[in-house]
């Protein structure tokens, strides 16, 4: 009788044991997932990430231009690089008889420049006639502006240009952005030192 109840105690000391053992091993995972050391971890990891994903974007070069004339809210407006001319001339605001037509919208907007916008029945200033995006081709003194004439222009009034040339120079301007100064045609593949001579005098920005 003696010996059952010591072969019963053991069995109860072990299966206390046992039990204490188990609810020792699950407070520890416990702890383990809700330490301070682990929260913090998460918030340094996730703070690397936006820090180094905020890293990694820059805001879009931007063109200043001018839009002026039949517009209700002229002045100088900011726009990404590769904006064309109708994004200026709505965010300016035409009024109902400014002549649309006489622009040229879908061209490229240059850093600088002014964009002068006609009634109808009006001619744009003189000044204004090439480079302010009035749709005109001529720059100062007749000279043919890179960023605004035609490809057809191109080939009519600048010496030794032909049809090809004249192409690859409005490819180069719609893939590159308008041209920064003249000397930048030489970068169009076919305008070496000698042709840029022959027309560095007749062409403008």
């Amino acid at each position: 009788m003696w010996s059952w109840d010591r072969r019963v105690q053991g069995l109860l000391v072990i299966l206390a044991a046992a039990l204490i053992f188990a609810g020792g091993v699950k407070y520890a995972r416990w702890q383990a997932a809700h330490s301070p050391g682990s929260a913090v971890l998460i918030d340094e990891k996730k703070e690397a990430g936006e820090n180094s994903g905020g890293a990694t974007e820059s805001p879009p070069e931007q063109v200043g231009v001018h839009v002026t004339g039949a517009v209700g809210k002229p002045g100088v407006y900011y726009f990404p690089r590769g904006t064309r001319v109708v994004a200026a001339v709505e965010k300016a605001g035409p009024l109902p008889q400014a002549d649309l037509n006489s622009l040229n919208l879908a061209r490229l907007l240059a850093d600088g420049e002014q964009i002068y916008v006609p009634r109808q029945g009006e001619m744009p200033p003189p000044s204004q006639a090439g480079f302010a995006g009035s749709g005109g081709t001529s720059g100062p003194q007749g000279k043919v502006n890179l960023n605004t004439a035609s490809a057809a222009e191109l080939d009519a009034r600048l010496p030794g240009i032909g049809p090809t040339l004249a192409q690859r120079i409005v490819d180069y301007r719609t893939s590159h952005g308008p041209f920064r100064s003249i000397e930048d045609l030489q970068n169009v593949s076919g305008i070496g030192p000698r042709r840029f001579e022959q027309i560095k005098d007749l062409v403008t920005i």
